[in-house]
């Protein structure tokens, strides 16, 4: 843990907290998993920090579910990354979310995976899997959505609820939060990704999204929660978005803006900049067996506490709002 005057990071990745062999911190709920087309009975630990103590005036206003780097593929392992077992692991995430009755869920990213003849029919597939959610759901776009087809033929497949199916970034409310997805996969020159065209390390907001972004913000009057595939909250290493520092004194500039969302940094972590919370959820694609699957549930209650319930190997969080030194800057 490193901590100074602007900026606090808690890096958990290699982290036991929270593990099913610690029982004492973990509390158990139903779940369905899926497995050789058959669905069989089993337990799934999940944190109590799900719960947050009640006082008899905080209730939950909105939940919503995450899930991220699903790398879906029909393709053989590479590292520790197990591309087949994602379906399984995504049925037993929507099982879940459909149980909690979440009033949506997203993904934040790397849905597909490429290397592979038969992208568009995988792609349709793992997308049949991810509409058996009883709800409105949504895409953020991550690089390896685009590293064998285009955009286009990604949103053709995919659904954003009441998005145009053109949209990559986008804003919608639910309940009393306005949402905001960006689409950071473009390169330095400005070119959109497209095909494989682009390197992963090359990731940047243009100055169209950004001048959209400011204008979204400022025409709403409801907190705001953002989500990104690529990381907002450093500046260095490979898995930020390179012009994150233009995006993050937008965000600073309007009081409204609670917290972030994102993938790509496979381990996870959180940060804590300038008042913002940026949540990273670990990778699906990361591991074999349901226990190393990944995703959580958001709950965003009355005074804008947020409470993360991580599932299987996510880790869980109470993120406090932050009064933020001077909110008019």
């Amino acid at each position: 843990m490193v901590r100074n005057s602007e900026t606090e990071l808690c890096v958990e990745s290699g982290s036991e907290q929270g593990r099913c062999q610690v029982p004492d911190t973990w509390i158990m709920t139903r779940r369905l998993f899926l497995k050789s087309s058959s669905m069989a009975a089993a337990a799934l630990c999940i944190k109590p920090l799900s719960a947050y103590p009640e006082d008899g005036n905080r209730k939950v206003d909105l939940s919503f579910g995450i899930v991220t780097d699903s790398h879906y593929a029909d393709i053989d392992t590479r590292g520790n990354r197990y591309y087949r077992e994602s379906p399984d692991k995504m049925a037993e995430c929507i099982n879940l979310m459909n149980d909690k009755r979440v009033d949506f869920m997203i993904h934040l990213g790397d849905f597909k995976n490429g290397a592979s003849s038969h992208n568009i029919e995988n792609l349709k597939h793992f997308e049949s899997l991810y509409a058996q959610f009883n709800g409105p759901r949504y895409h953020v776009l991550g690089n390896h959505d685009m590293d064998s087809i285009s955009k286009s033929q990604f949103q053709t497949v995919v659904e954003n609820t009441g998005i145009d199916k053109d949209a990559t970034h986008f804003s919608f409310n639910r309940r009393n939060i306005h949402f905001v997805v960006l689409d950071a996969n473009f390169r330095s020159d400005g070119a959109a990704y497209d095909t494989g065209n682009f390197h992963w390390t090359d990731a940047n907001i243009p100055r169209q999204q950004l001048e959209w972004l400011e204008k979204d913000l400022a025409g709403t009057d409801l907190p705001v929660i953002l989500c990104t595939h690529q990381l907002l909250d450093l500046d260095e290493g490979n898995h930020y978005v390179r012009n994150a520092a233009d995006v993050r004194k937008i965000l600073e500039r309007h009081s409204r803006v609670i917290a972030v969302f994102q993938g790509h940094q496979h381990q996870g972590q959180y940060n804590r900049v300038n008042g913002i919370h940026y949540y990273t959820l670990k990778a699906m694609v990361e591991g074999s067996g349901e226990e190393n699957n990944s995703y959580a549930v958001v709950e965003v209650y009355d005074d804008l506490t947020l409470s993360i319930a991580g599932y299987r190997k996510s880790d869980s969080r109470h993120l406090e709002i932050s009064q933020k030194s001077d909110p008019d800057r």
